[in-house]
């Protein structure tokens, strides 16, 4: 992923139309994340997508995480678990990511690897096994201090019968 450094300031930024290549797991498990130019100037946006639901998820996971650090430099060291329940698709994605920025902010902890798992019903609940580690300002190349999701853009589309994959617009405030 390219990036470049601004030298007023130090902060890593993401170059805008940046593109993460479609990733295969197991053959089965297709997803991709690219980022948007020209929505705000205190905002980064993304589009993630992926072939089922939960794959889609675990794609706006590694774009958040994208955002704040270059994901190459964090390692696997602590396994979390966490629970999300929301009322409709659109809502679970955006309290899934608060929560990840709420885990960073208060626990010190960015992670860089996502299982998710949706059970259907009333009320979507999402489960989701995370692996990473503590901040280490010397070690980690971190990019920008997330603050929060918006809503600005934000929507999940499902996916249409040709293409078939689920994809999510996501603006976040940095």
């Amino acid at each position: 992923m390219a990036a470049q450094d601004a030298p007023a300031t130090g902060r890593t930024f993401i170059k805008a139309g940046s593109r993460v290549g479609l990733l295969v797991s197991a053959g089965r498990r297709h997803s991709d994340f690219r980022f948007l130019s020209n929505i705000a100037l205190a905002d980064i946006a993304f589009v993630a997508r992926g072939d089922s639901l939960p794959v889609m998820f675990e794609s706006a996971a590694r774009a958040l995480t994208e955002v704040m650090v270059d994901r190459r430099t964090v390692v696997g060291r602590v396994e979390r678990t966490i629970h999300v329940t929301s009322p409709t698709v659109d809502r679970l994605l955006y309290d899934f990511l608060t929560e990840l920025i709420v885990i960073k902010d208060v626990d010190s902890l960015l992670f860089k690897e996502f299982k998710v798992s949706i059970l259907p019903g009333k009320e979507k609940r999402l489960t989701c096994e995370m692996w990473g580690e503590e901040i280490d300002r010397g070690r980690h190349a971190l990019r920008n201090d997330v603050k929060a999701v918006t809503m600005h853009m934000f929507g999940v589309k499902k996916p249409d019968e040709e293409r078939g994959r689920w994809e999510a617009t996501v603006v976040l405030d940095i």
